[in-house]
């Protein structure tokens, strides 16, 4: 493992057999406590040889369905379950997490945007250090689970930054697939400027055959959600074959593949305001169709702004929170196969 001289590890061994539970410390002096160490908890169940797999959420604290699901999986997965080695970090960015927030409080750092982080940078660029290069570098697979946080309802779906080896990239699909998610979403691994600094393609950088997951949103769980995200991932888990025996998981309905492959897929706020929305994550629109409408209703008779598509497809992010600032997203697009810019399907 790289090393990372302000980060220990307590209670946890990653080749001890067996199960374990400890602490990713990374050093933090605060006027509180000068000696202090930010505890991510992290299981590691081991049981013989076989492929290491990664399980992670919360790089965005507001984002609940993994967390939940990783930590019962936590407590429950035994290693005579297992052929290999399952890591599980189910608060990657601890400080947000326990507040409940995207950010972490001690230097709003995005953790999704750091990667490959700094070993003597601040204490989430540490973090993205840390889960990059010791992490990801022993891992086979990754599975980063997510959702849309507070701001945003994303739809269901398993996510996939397509590789560019053909063999790797069919290695992706073919865990969405078991994963089982109503769609799954094909982002061009160019296609974004920060895809560079994300955990999926930190993980790709490390050699691990990585797919994410977005699983609702609103700050909330749902019992739909939840059971989505604990029934992928044993899927997940049979389909690498880590998880031994016979799996309980009913088997996965057929995902919609769907493409993201521009930048320009979302629809952003241009004034401040009370955003009225006229569709839903997994609505199919057209170009043309009403997407919303923003009403400053602070002004008098001013009147409302409204906000078309300029594409046809399906609505994969809608805003959830009814107050806007100029820049906020409200919609984000993707598409079915064969779609091109300016067509109607």
């Amino acid at each position: 493992m790289t090393d990372i001289p302000n980060v220990r590890l307590i209670g946890i061994d990653f080749e001890r057999e067996g199960k374990s539970h400890g602490y990713i410390g990374i050093q933090h002096s605060t006027t509180r406590s000068c000696y202090y160490w930010v505890p991510l908890p992290i299981t590691c169940i081991k049981n013989s040889s076989g492929p290491t797999v990664l399980l992670i959420s919360g790089i965005h604290g507001d984002e609940y369905e993994g967390q939940i699901a990783l930590s019962k999986l936590a407590a429950n997965l035994q290693p005579v379950d297992i052929t290999g080695r399952v890591l599980i970090l189910p608060m990657a960015n601890f400080p947000a997490a326990k507040t409940g927030a995207r950010t972490s409080p001690i230097d709003d750092g995005d953790l999704n945007r750091l990667f490959p982080g700094e070993a003597n940078g601040s204490v989430s660029q540490q973090i993205a250090a840390y889960m990059e290069h010791a992490l990801m570098a022993i891992s086979d697979f990754v599975i980063d689970l997510h959702a849309g946080g507070s701001s945003i309802m994303h739809v269901a779906a398993a996510i996939v930054v397509a590789e560019e080896d053909a063999v790797r990239f069919q290695q992706q699909m073919a865990l969405a697939q078991a994963f089982g998610a109503p769609y799954t979403i094909v982002y061009a691994s160019r296609s974004q400027p920060h895809f560079g600094k994300i955990a999926l393609t930190a993980s790709a950088r490390q050699g691990a055959i990585a797919i994410g997951a977005e699983l609702g949103g609103a700050g909330s769980v749902t019992s739909n959600s939840l059971s989505l995200t604990e029934l992928g991932l044993i899927r997940v888990l049979h389909k690498i074959g880590v998880l031994a025996g016979i799996s309980n998981a009913p088997p996965p309905m057929r995902t919609q593949v769907l493409s993201s492959d521009r930048p320009d897929t979302m629809i952003w706020a241009m004034e401040a305001g009370l955003f009225e929305p006229a569709v839903t994550v997994g609505s199919s629109v057209r170009r043309g169709d009403v997407a919303g409408r923003i009403h400053v209703v602070d002004s008098p008779g001013y009147p409302s702004t409204e906000y078309r598509f300029d594409e046809d497809g399906v609505v994969t992010v809608a805003r959830f929170m009814t107050q806007v600032q100029r820049g906020d997203c409200l919609y984000r697009i993707a598409f079915r196969p064969g779609h091109s810019p300016g067509s109607h399907e």
